[in-house]
């Protein structure tokens, strides 16, 4: 049976609900040069991807089928299914997309494996929650067992590498369950979500606890490099609301040369992405010591409605958590000066999505695990 039997059938009910959220229409079209490594002679394109997605093999609502055509026709151009403790099989999955451009029937779009390795501990009556993002992995990893949750989390991280793939460590504050001091324990990890959509694991921090930007902060702030992810963890793609884990909250933005795996997860693996909650960038670089951004600009057909434009403020962000430079432009900009050890960059737009650049360390400072 075609595994895309009915989905058009449910595209008409997406399009009702979808007011309920808003999704930038951000996609493959965009072009720059490369700055990031002082090099301009390779063109490359900015590729709007999620990696944290659930289906119907664990604990989503909706097959894996119709999962991915949800972000297919939302303007993604990748996208990583992670259920839990479980690989779910994407090859034939990929060959009807594929088959599906080949009769002008919808735009390029890469399915990428992948699993959330998912354990948890309980200690003292303290419940620890690991989930560790397997990405692009060859084979299952599965639960693992251990004697606190750093070991836990160093076995899922290695096991992740043993089977071909990166980790990226899912929602920290999920069940307080993950601080700064256990993620700088970690071996071999770059990679942490600094943004999840779900309703449930405490992005913004409180009572005590940080932030997942001021974990990042800190982190950054020994002076080793932490690339952050955005994701929307999302479970549910028939019911919608506020409460519920919906698609489209939070995503992130690879520069590379072609929409295939190979190129689309080595750009992961370097930290050659921003993550967006809806902020669209159109450059960035880091040349000079200088972290560079251009924000999309919006167009309208009617010069009127140009006059409700969104509006930004961007803020670099230095050791510490510190306020370097608050710009309001559409280039923003910082060069780093003497004493600063690394900045990054929050764009904040006047209808409140935000988009968050990788660190920019100083020359000679910044190690990565």
């Amino acid at each position: 049976m075609n595994i895309f039997v009915n989905l058009y059938t449910l595209a008409l009910f997406f399009a009702c609900a979808n007011f309920l959220i808003s999704i930038p229409a951000t996609s493959q079209a965009q072009t720059m040069n490369n700055d990031k490594n002082n090099n301009d002679s390779s063109e490359l394109q900015w590729f709007k991807g999620n990696t944290h997605t659930h289906t119907l093999n664990s604990d989503g609502d909706s097959p894996p089928g119709t999962v991915a055509q949800w972000y297919r026709d939302h303007f993604y151009d990748f996208l990583v299914l992670t259920d839990h403790n479980y690989l779910t099989k994407i090859d034939k999955l990929q060959e009807e997309f594929d088959r599906q451009l080949e009769r002008h029937e919808g735009k390029s779009f890469l399915l990428i494996p992948g699993e959330e390795v998912s354990s948890d501990i309980t200690v003292e009556d303290r419940r620890q929650v690991i989930h560790v993002n397997g990405i692009d992995t060859h084979r299952l990893v599965g639960r693992q067992e251990g004697n606190s949750g750093r070991e836990i989390m160093q076995k899922s991280i290695d096991e992740v590498h043993d089977a071909g793939g990166f980790p990226h460590i899912n929602h920290p504050n999920f069940y307080w369950s993950i601080s700064a001091d256990d993620l700088y324990s970690m071996k071999r990890l770059r990679h942490f979500e600094i943004y999840n959509g779900h309703q449930k694991v405490h992005v913004s921090g409180g009572g005590g606890k940080p932030s997942l930007e001021e974990l990042w902060d800190d982190l950054l702030s020994r002076g080793r490099i932490y690339y952050g992810v955005a994701v929307d963890d999302a479970h549910y793609f028939r019911d919608w609301g506020r409460h519920l884990s919906n698609p489209g909250r939070g995503w992130i933005v690879v520069r590379a040369a072609e929409l295939s795996r190979k190129a689309i997860v080595e750009a992961m693996r370097e930290g050659d992405f921003y993550a967006s909650t809806g902020v669209d960038l159109e450059d960035i670089s880091t040349e000079n010591k200088t972290l560079r951004l251009s924000i999309k600009r919006e167009e309208f057909e009617n010069p009127r409605k140009g006059q409700n434009a969104d509006r930004y403020h961007t803020y670099f962000i230095g050791q510490g958590g510190k306020i370097l430079k608050v710009d309001e432009s559409m280039d923003p900009s910082y060069s780093l000066t003497k004493g600063d050890l690394y900045v990054r960059a929050r764009v904040l737009s006047s209808n409140g999505a935000h988009a968050w650049t990788q660190p920019l360390f100083a020359p000679g400072k910044g190690s990565l695990e």
